[in-house]
C-alpha cells in the first residue's frame, strides 16, 4: 500500500514501575532523519526507539518524543531519617526550654521541620534500563503502528488524486498524436500557397517534387511522436508503480525526472500552436503530480 511520509503516533508501554509515551511527528524528507528528544533517557534506551524507527519506515523527518512517568507507589520513594540530626535537634530544643524566659512546651513535628538543616530525606528508587527497555519498546511499537495507519489513510488519497491527474496526461497525449499529421498537412498548404503566389509572378510552375521535399524534411524536424509514445510508457509505468507494495516516492520522483523531459523535447519540435498550448497543460500538471510524489514514502 503506498504511504505519505506525514502523519503523527501516539503509544504507550505500561509496567507496575511506571509508563513510557512515545509521540512522533513525521513531515517530508528525501531520507530518512530520526530526530529523538526525551525526558532524561539514556542513549542506549533512545537507540531503541531510533532502531525500531529504522526497521519500519524508508523516509521522512521524524521528531520522536519519549517520556517516562513513574508509577504513583510508595514502595518507590524512600523518606529516610537521620536520627543523629534529630537527636541533636532534641537535646537541643530541651535545653532550650529549661532556660529562663523560655515557654516551656511540647515540640510538635511542624517545629522541627522549619529547622535549618533538613532531618528528613526523600530519595526515589532508580529505575533501570532492563527495566525500561521493553516499556520503550512498547510505546515504540503503538507510536509507530498508529503512524503508518495514518500514512496509509494520507496515501490513499494520494494515489486516487495521482490516478485522476494520470487520466488527464493520457487525454492530452492522444491529443498531441492526433495533431501530429495534421501539423505537416497545415505546414504543406502554407507552403503551397506561398510558392504558388511567388512562381505566379515570375511566370513559373510548381515543383511538386520540391514541395513534397521540403514537407518531408518538415515532417521530420517536428515529428515529436517518438517522445509522446515514451511519456505514455513511461505514465503506464508510473500507474503500475502505484500499485506496488513497497516504497516509492524516490522511484516517482526520477520517473517524473524523465517524464518532463520527454514533454520539453515535445514542445521544442512542434510548431502547432495548439500543441505547445497543450504541452504547456501537461507541464502544469505534471509540476501538481510532483509536489504529490514529493509526500510519498
Amino acid at each position: 500500500m503506498m504511504n505519505s511520509m506525514t502523519g503523527f503516533g501516539r503509544g504507550i508501554g505500561e509496567s507496575e514501575i511506571g509508563c513510557v509515551t512515545a509521540e512522533i511527528k513525521a513531515v517530508n524528507s528525501r531520507f530518512l532523519e530520526i530526530n529523538i528528544r526525551s525526558d532524561h533517557f539514556s542513549g542506549s534506551l533512545e537507540e531503541i526507539a531510533r532502531v525500531a524507527a529504522k526497521k519500519t519506515l524508508s523516509r521522512g523527518k521524524l521528531n520522536i518524543f519519549l517520556t517516562f512517568t513513574p508509577a504513583a507507589s510508595a514502595s518507590a520513594t524512600h523518606v529516610e531519617v537521620n536520627e543523629g540530626l534529630l537527636s541533636a535537634y532534641l537535646s537541643a530544643l530541651a535545653n532550650i526550654s529549661g532556660r529562663k524566659g523560655v515557654k516551656k512546651g511540647k515540640v510538635h513535628v511542624s517545629d522541627l521541620l522549619s529547622l535549618p538543616e533538613p532531618f528528613l530525606t526523600v530519595r526515589k528508587e532508580d529505575v533501570s534500563e532492563e527495566e525500561m527497555a521493553p516499556l520503550v519498546m512498547a510505546a515504540m511499537e503503538g507510536a509507530l503502528g498508529s503512524l503508518i495507519e495514518m500514512r496509509q489513510r494520507e496515501g490513499h488519497n494520494l494515489k486516487l488524486d495521482l490516478k485522476q491527474r494520470l487520466a488527464f496526461l493520457r487525454e492530452k497525449l492522444a491529443f498531441l498524436l492526433s495533431r501530429q499529421d495534421l501539423a505537416a498537412k497545415a505546414y504543406e498548404e502554407r507552403l503551397r500557397q506561398r510558392m504558388e503566389k511567388i512562381l505566379e509572378q515570375m511566370n513559373f510552375e510548381v515543383d511538386e517534387g520540391r514541395i513534397l521535399e521540403e514537407v518531408a524534411l518538415f515532417s521530420e524536424k517536428t515529428d515529436y511522436t517518438e517522445e509522446v509514445v515514451r511519456l505514455a510508457s513511461h505514465l503506464d509505468q508510473f500507474d503500475a508503480m502505484l500499485e506496488s507494495e513497497e516504497p516509492i516516492g524516490r522511484k516517482l520522483d526520477f520517473l517524473l525526472q524523465e517524464i518532463n523531459r520527454e514533454a520539453n523535447t515535445t514542445a521544442s519540435k512542434a510548431s502547432d500552436p495548439e500543441v505547445i498550448d497543450t504541452v504547456i497543460q501537461v507541464k502544469t500538471e505534471l509540476e501538481k503530480i510532483r509536489e504529490q510524489v514529493q509526500n510519498i514514502e
